[in-house]
């Protein structure tokens, strides 16, 4: 009998170390499942208002455009090449490149173009500043917070500071309860920024006789602060509502939509000049990608099983290894006692 409790406690013991390396292995290959899968994310924007700049000069009165519909296309990649380096091995980060396209559907004018890379730790998607990190081409950004792109994995029940590109700064997401949509539990978060000064240089430097006449035509109280000759900077100020739908276990954005207003203003101004847009959208053909989503999550999910299973089998196995080693060492006692009786 001693023989099969040593047995079953070693196999216990082995059944607890698989019940932690197990879920460790399992959830590396989940996490980089979600951390290495390109992805193509569309939204769509319909009553966008733009600043046309050629009405700008010939009617400030009325230099918009209204009613202008966006497609925005993000394509984004793990950078595979980015990752093999010594730099990106040391800080233990992956990295995501991604392009954003905003085509107006009307004329197919190309309206705007960006790309960036992130570097990340992929355990809790915070940003790290190494590895090419940028935006725009841009490498002198301090990256705080987390990922635009992902939430964290096991995604909390409280704010998280995301970066926001625009202000290059983290912000709070509020959590806002749970939501059951396309097939899994959701976390809702809602985002509210200010008015906020954009960093950086002017969004349009014009000469100071024509922003003297914008500002006569469109805020007459600021006419008197701007100087009649040399170049003055109008500086972009945003504001934005976002809400989002995150899936928690793997923190990937499911669904969202978002408003904002970006005009524009004089240096540290608090009076708008003129609106460079204003639009409110959301996602677009997402069911595709919430059932990629689901899928990941359905991974994550059968791999966090694995503990406690395992882990109660090792304790099992080890209890009943103990048993019968503990009772075969009696009956050897009892036999050894009954032949030194003898």
């Amino acid at each position: 009998m001693k023989p099969t409790g040593i047995v079953l406690l070693v196999l216990g013991v082995l059944a607890a170390i698989l019940g932690i390396a197990a879920p460790v292995i399992g959830t590396n290959v989940a996490v980089g499942k979600v951390d290495s899968t390109d992805s193509t994310t569309y939204t769509e924007a319909v009553g966008v208002k733009i600043l046309n700049q050629g009405k700008l000069l010939a009617n400030p009165k009325d230099p918009y455009d209204t009613n202008v519909p966006i497609i925005g296309t993000r394509v984004t990649k793990a950078d595979s090449a980015a990752m093999d380096s010594q730099e990106a091995k040391d800080n233990k980060a992956t990295i995501f490149t991604t392009v954003s396209t905003n085509v107006r559907t009307d004329t197919n004018a190309e309206l705007s173009k960006s790309e960036a890379t992130f570097a990340f730790d992929p355990s809790d998607s915070k940003l790290i500043n190494c590895c090419g990190a940028n935006l725009g081409g841009d490498t002198n950004v301090d990256f705080q917070g987390v990922m635009p792109l992902k939430f964290p994995f096991g995604t909390p029940q409280a704010d998280v500071e995301v970066f926001d590109t625009t202000l290059q700064k983290a912000i709070p997401f509020t959590f806002a309860g749970e939501v059951d949509q396309y097939g899994m539990a959701l976390y809702r978060f809602t985002q509210s920024i200010p008015v906020t000064q954009v960093p950086g240089k002017p969004f349009l430097e014009v000469p100071g006789s024509i922003a003297k006449g914008l500002a006569a035509s469109l805020a007459p109280e600021l006419a008197d602060q701007i100087p009649a000759e040399g170049n003055v900077g109008m500086y972009a100020f945003y504001t934005a509502e976002s809400d989002y739908l995150v899936e928690p276990m793997s923190g990937q954005i499911v669904d969202g939509k978002s408003s904002s207003t970006t005009t524009l203003r004089l240096n540290g101004g608090t009076k708008d000049i003129v609106t460079v847009a204003q639009v409110d959208g959301g996602s677009k053909d997402v069911e595709k990608g919430a059932a990629e989503i689901k899928s990941s999550a359905d991974l994550l999910a059968m791999v966090s099983m694995a503990l406690p299973l395992l882990l109660g089998l090792g304790a099992l196995l080890a209890i009943i290894g103990i048993v019968l080693i503990v009772l075969a060492g009696k009956k050897k006692k009892a036999a050894s006692s009954a032949g030194a009786s003898s």
